[in-house]
């Protein structure tokens, strides 16, 4: 920020081009201890919350579980289908049938999955 000096009746003050007043000394003055400001910030935030649980490695498993099923599903039937593609020579058609049903089935394991974790034993 560029400065102007200018004396006055009042002694040297620096007019900031903002047009405010500050006094020369003004930026040498003493900052209250840290230990006061951390008295006053605590007293600002109020009560402390209680601490949020923090997870688990079994909900980080388990969403490693559920994006491994899903893309192993859709790169299976798209290898698939790029293999049947090559071998009939009917090129898009069963790479596009391939990523559909591997997405389908990567969404059933996940689904069987989910099941065998909540506890029923039910098959999909």
């Amino acid at each position: 920020m560029v400065r102007a000096i200018s004396r006055g009746a009042h002694g040297s003050r620096v007019r900031l081009f903002s047009g405010k007043l500050m006094a020369k000394d003004a930026g040498k003055q003493n900052p209250p201890s840290l230990d006061e400001f951390s008295k006053r910030l605590n007293a600002m935030r109020g009560e402390p919350e209680p601490d949020a649980p923090k997870p688990s490695g079994a909900a980080w498993g388990r969403a490693m579980r559920v994006s491994s099923d899903l893309l192993a599903g859709i790169f299976v039937g798209t290898l698939l289908g790029f293999l049947l593609d090559r071998w009939l020579e009917t090129t898009p058609w069963f790479l596009l049938a391939g990523i559909g049903l591997g997405f389908a089935a990567g969404l059933r394991n996940i689904a069987r999955s989910m099941n065998n974790d909540s506890g029923s034993s039910s098959d999909i």
